[in-house]
């Protein structure tokens, strides 16, 4: 077999042939048999009819099957129908060979005579039937190799045209992300800045102001605003960190710390318990802006499918060269149809949101080197591991 493409190799020197030879006359068989066995090109097995040649094949791998026209119980072309019922998709060769050429064959099965005439005739005969056999077989697996061949490169045009229209189809998502990102970053930046400055008002109203201002829900107004402030800068970011080249900038960090302060940063809801189970002394080599965001993503993510409560733990290990990070949650699990296209930009099964979040992860994640996997998910919850090469 090709080492690197799994298609048959072309015939090697010195490989033998199996032949199954079909003929109704036991002498002229066996005299067949020896003959073109004599120059080393094939192994023959004889047999004296079409419904002993079906069973025979049943069982047994031959490369070539050489028929007489006419057999005791069917003709040629009736046994190669029959052996095509089940599939055996061989070289079919007919024992064609002159009226003359027959005479002297069965002439010799009466009177095998040693070195003599009759027999060098004989021996012409067969030596031409077993080139024939031998070169049928190599047309044959010649014939098939170049179908395995054209079949495998009509596959792979294929995928390189789904792998072009894929690229094609990020390189536009690239170039609107961008623009995108760029005209909401500006009138954020002064809603953000018109919510600072409010609340420094407040600061400074009187008691009874703030009093008239909480009877109309003016600071939970805020609050919401604030959110949604949040919400859309988070956006913003998985636009620019989808379309900008990503460099890393690495440092060493010390990993559990990292994990408690982002977990101060997220403040998970109360009904979240979470668990940080990272050794203390646990140092990785990575830009720690983009490990932030990749966290973040993938916390902020499982807390949110946590709707009613459960557990967040985060756990780390080594494994050979590679440093793992766990998150796993007690949410309901990610549907099987969703599952194969959770990384794949704007896919997102959230009511809300753009689905960029995992797709941005992932690709922060192999800048670094690294990989994420969705190593478990089911209705117990949700397991992702990110992989990072240990410093």
């Amino acid at each position: 077999m090709d080492p690197e493409l799994g298609f048959p190799l072309p015939i090697t020197t010195g490989e033998k042939f199996q032949v199954l030879f079909v003929i109704s006359s036991k002498p002229l068989g066996e005299l067949s048999k020896t003959y073109l066995e004599r120059p080393g090109l094939l192994n023959v097995t004889v047999c004296t009819s079409g419904a002993m040649a079906q069973d025979l094949v049943r069982n047994t791998p031959y490369d070539v099957i050489l028929s007489d026209y006419d057999l005791d119980d069917m003709d040629a072309i009736t046994l190669h129908l029959k052996l095509q019922q089940f599939d055996q998709k061989k070289p079919f060769l007919l024992f064609n060979i002159t009226d003359r050429d027959r005479e002297i064959l069965e002439t010799f099965t009466q009177n095998p005579v040693p070195n003599s005439p009759a027999e060098h005739d004989v021996s012409i005969i067969f030596n031409e039937q077993a080139q024939k056999i031998a070169q049928s077989v190599e047309l044959f697996r010649t014939r098939n190799r170049l179908e395995l061949y054209t079949r495998h490169l009509e596959e792979l045009v294929e995928e390189r045209t789904r792998q072009l229209q894929v690229a094609q189809r990020f390189a536009v998502i690239g170039e609107l992300a961008t623009m995108i990102g760029h005209d909401m970053r500006n009138p954020l930046q002064v809603i953000t800045n018109m919510q600072y400055l409010l609340e420094m008002r407040m600061q400074k109203m009187s008691k009874e102001e703030l009093e008239i201002l909480h009877r109309n829900g003016i600071p939970e107004i805020f609050d919401r605003i604030g959110t949604e402030i949040q919400y859309l800068n988070k956006i913003i970011s998985d636009l620019q960190d989808y379309a900008r080249e990503v460099n890393p900038e690495k440092s060493r960090i010390n990993l559990k710390t990292f994990i408690e302060d982002l977990i101060l940063k997220i403040s998970p809801p109360p009904s979240v318990l979470v668990k940080i189970e990272i050794q203390s002394g646990m140092i990785v080599l990575v830009d720690p802006v983009l490990l932030s965001r990749v966290m973040e993503n993938l916390m902020i993510n499982a807390i949110q499918a946590m709707d009613t409560g459960g557990t967040l733990t985060l756990t780390s290990h080594i494994a050979e060269d590679d440093i793992i990070i766990s998150i796993r949650d007690t949410g309901p699990g990610i549907s099987a149809e969703a599952q194969s296209r959770i990384f794949d930009p704007l896919f997102t099964t959230k009511p809300k949101g753009t689905g960029l979040g995992l797709s941005v992860t992932k690709r922060l994640i192999e800048a670094h080197g690294g990989k994420i996997t969705l190593v478990e998910t089911s209705p117990a919850g949700t397991t992702f591991e990110v992989s990072l090469p240990a410093s």
